[in-house]
This record gives C-alpha cells, sequence and structure tokens, in this order.
C-alpha cells in the first residue's frame, strides 16, 4: 500500500496509467488504506473517486485561522521583528476568510489569485507580493499542507498568462488519452465560460442550467451571471448528464478543488511548457482571447463577472492595435472638415 505517516495524519500517495493521487492527509492509517483501494478501484475503471472522510482538528482540514494561531505562537512569537510579516499573514487570512479550510486557502489557485488581487487591485510592486508570499509560506509549514510552487515576482507587475490554442488542444488530447474525461469537459468549460473553477463551475447545478446558457448563482461579485455556451461548452455539460454523474445536483458537483490542483500537477509534469500554469490560467484564457480578437474592456467586464473595471484593464495590453480604430474615426473626421475649409477658400 502506498500509505505513509506524514506529521500526525497519514499521506496516500499512487499512480495509475501514469496518473498520480496524493489527496489530502488522513486521521488515521486505516481510513487512509480504506480509501486508496477504493480510488485505485474506480480510477483504473475511470469511475468517481470516493469521497474524503471527516478529519480531526489539528490535520490538514483546520481552518487558515487555526494555521494563523499557530504560526502566531510557534514562530513569530520568539522572532524579533516580524510585526509585518505577522500583518501581512492576517491579511491574507482575512482575504481568503479565517475559517476556511487550509487545503483550499493554501492551494496553488487560491494563492494566485490572491497575488492578482494584490496586483490588479492593491497596485502593489513585486516586492510587496514577496514579503506575503514569505508569510503565507510560513502559514504552509503550520498547516501541515503540501507546499504549492509560489509565485514569487522577480520585478514589477506581470502580465497574465493565458494558454494558446495549441496548449487548450494538447492538455484536451492529454486528459483524453489518461481516461479523464470528466476533467477534460471541465477544462473546455472553463476556457470557453472564463467561470471561477471551483465557486462557480463545479458548484453549477442543474436547474441552472438550459437553452445553452448557465447561470452562476451567488458570484464572487455578489450578482448572478448568465452566460450563452458555446457549442463545444454545451456538449461538455451535456456529456455529464449520463452514468452516476447525470444523478448529482450539478455536472461537476463531486469534482473536489484538490482533485483538480491533483490533476493539474501531473499536467504540469507531463507538459513542461505549463509549468508557470494553474487551473484558474483557463479564466485568463477566455478573458485574453476575447481582448485579442476585439471585445471591448466593458463587454468583458460583464462575461467574466470582475467586480472592478481595474481587474479588467489587467488585460488590456492585450489590444494595443485597437486605438487605430479610434486614429480611423479622428482621420476621417479631419479629412473632411479640411476639405470643405479648402472648397470655401477656391
Amino acid at each position: 500500500m502506498a500509505v505513509r505517516e506524514r506529521g500526525k495524519g497519514y499521506q496516500v500517495d499512487f499512480a495509475v496509467a501514469g496518473v498520480r493521487y496524493r489527496p489530502p492527509v488522513f486521521a488515521s492509517a486505516e481510513d487512509a488504506i480504506k480509501w486508496e483501494a477504493e480510488a485505485r478501484a474506480a480510477a483504473r475503471l475511470g469511475k468517481t473517486l470516493p469521497s474524503l472522510p471527516t478529519f480531526v482538528e489539528g490535520l490538514q482540514e483546520s481552518s487558515i485561522g487555526h494555521a494563523l494561531k499557530q504560526a502566531k505562537e510557534k514562530r513569530w512569537a520568539y522572532k524579533r521583528g516580524s510585526s509585518r510579516t505577522v500583518s501581512n499573514a492576517e491579511k491574507f487570512a482575512e482575504w481568503v476568510g479565517k475559517k476556511e479550510k487550509v487545503s483550499i486557502a493554501l492551494s496553488e489557485d487560491k494563492i494566485h489569485e490572491f497575488v492578482r488581487y494584490l496586483i490588479n487591485k492593491r497596485k502593489v510592486c513585486g516586492s510587496t507580493v514577496n514579503r506575503y508570499l514569505s508569510a503565507i509560506s510560513v502559514l504552509i509549514e503550520h498547516a501541515r499542507v503540501e507546499r504549492p510552487e509560489l509565485p514569487y515576482q522577480s520585478k514589477g507587475k506581470t502580465r497574465q498568462r493565458f494558454f494558446t490554442d495549441e496548449e487548450v488542444d494538447l492538455v484536451i488530447q492529454t486528459l483524453s488519452l489518461w481516461g479523464k474525461s470528466r476533467e477534460r469537459d471541465l477544462f473546455i468549460f472553463l476556457v470557453d465560460t472564463g467561470a471561477r473553477p471551483y465557486a462557480e463551475a463545479c458548484s453549477l447545478r442543474w436547474k441552472n442550467i438550459g437553452n445553452r446558457r448557465v447561470t452562476f448563482v451567488g458570484t464572487k461579485n455578489g450578482d448572478d451571471r448568465t452566460l450563452p455556451l458555446t457549442t463545444r461548452a454545451w456538449e461538455a455539460v451535456q456529456r455529464q448528464r449520463s452514468g452516476a454523474q447525470g444523478q448529482l445536483e450539478g455536472p461537476w458537483f463531486d469534482i473536489a478543488d484538490w482533485q483538480m490542483v491533483e490533476v493539474w500537477r501531473n499536467i504540469r509534469a507531463h507538459i513542461p511548457a505549463l509549468k508557470d500554469t494553474v487551473v484558474y490560467t483557463a479564466r485568463h484564457t477566455c478573458a485574453s482571447r476575447q481582448v485579442i480578437d476585439g471585445i471591448d474592456l466593458l463587454r468583458v467586464m460583464k462575461w467574466m463577472g470582475h467586480r472592478s473595471y481595474q481587474t479588467t484593464l489587467g488585460y488590456a495590453h492585450l489590444a494595443p492595435d485597437h486605438l487605430m480604430e479610434n486614429l480611423r474615426v479622428l482621420e476621417g473626421r479631419g479629412s473632411n472638415r479640411l476639405m470643405e475649409i479648402n472648397r470655401r477658400n477656391d
């Protein structure tokens, strides 16, 4: 059995058909062994992995608030000059929600989302981002979660990473070859809708799907958002109606965030060119494609459900030539006026 002790819990780590599985830590060896046996059988048959048991206090499913308390008591209480670091950790915990489980709060996707918030909303520089990440690194240590790759900044602000068409096709092909049809369809849906992976796509319910449209309820900005679907996104949704998943509350209702994080870890290992991407990159791809193809930023903002126009402006650099449209309008108006003046002078 691929079960080993890790901290105060037990870690499962195994691979089936080249795909690696490593869920959060279990409270007991018995739970870990039982889950591994069921998960191996499900993975071989291409079925949904079994749900995880409830975790005990002090293991990975404790809250980020608990991890912050542990870091304050066991690390920062004895280190001089750590008040700024503590403040940064507190701000991160408040942003993500102190009751949020550490497996979600300290996941790679969530940390990347926080960095985007710092850059786009708070307008902080790269060195300030790195100070926040240093504080988060300590929280990871005391939360006993697997350490994700932290997006430390080299200099200043960074532009949004998005998938090229070739990369999207390669991911779809790879997931298909691995027998990950549901994860493949979810990826297609994310790229073509720009939905937030977990708060919107995985929380989507069947009752909010119809007429080739989906409605995301209670989104991050507090409003419901209805979007029409591309043909392939609609087909991806419809494929979830068959089999056991058709009995769920929504097409991807049973896919946990850690499962997609694990799948993406394998994708990055298999395709080195994607080492700087996360699941959330699919959302950036949707926004970037719209801007590149000439959709104005206000409409992109409405589609993406951005709370602030400043967030959408982060994609403006992708459309530098669109100012030529302004030039053509002004050029035309000026030329006509000049011709009229010349005629009068003649």
